[in-house]
């Protein structure tokens, strides 16, 4: 596809603007889009860069016009600034994630669409066992709560839930089923 806008070069930006539920989108060439002002973005550096995303995403705010002025949060033992996060990419401390949490979480919101914990995935295979060992982990603990409560019936059920589980995982529990 060929650049919209000079129509000379191969369009590799893709850019959609969303104007009051409708959505445009324009298929432009690197420079065309470097070009663009609604785009804050420097194509000669890393595209993946962090501080570039942030920087999309928490452009500058401009100052309020209010006779009180807040400050913006600092960290104590180091000085950075949330600003000066969002145009280098890192922070300058261990001290500035907890300084900055509340911002940090509002990110992982937008980059995890709406997630802030990221849990991971586990091949297959791996997942059926592990499903396994955490129900009977489970269960044992029911149970120990069920002998301290002096429900012995309960815990005896549990037990025998357990050896049930124990013998899928030492007869093949992993293979997915």
């Amino acid at each position: 596809m060929i650049c919209e806008q000079c129509g000379e070069r191969p369009a590799t930006v893709i850019v959609k603007q969303n104007a009051q539920g409708h959505i445009t989108e324009k298929h432009l060439c690197h420079v065309c889009a470097a070009e663009s002002h609604s785009i804050n973005f420097s194509f000669d550096q890393d595209p993946m860069a962090i501080h570039n995303l942030l920087a999309n995403w928490f452009p500058k705010q401009k100052a309020a016009v209010s006779p009180v002025k807040k400050e913006a949060p600092t960290c104590s033992t180091c000085g950075f600034t949330f600003q000066r996060f969002l145009s280098l990419g890192k922070f300058g401390c261990a001290e500035c994630y907890d300084t900055f949490s509340p911002q940090l979480t509002e990110i992982l919101k937008r980059v995890q669409n709406g997630n802030t914990e990221h849990t991971g995935k586990i091949p297959a295979s791996y997942g059926t066992t592990l499903k396994i060992k955490k129900e009977i982990e489970e269960l044992r603990k029911q149970m120990q709560y069920a002998i301290q409560e002096e429900d012995f019936e309960e815990a005896a059920s549990l037990r025998d839930e357990v050896k049930i589980l124990n013998a899928k995982l030492e007869g093949g529990g992993s293979n997915g089923n």
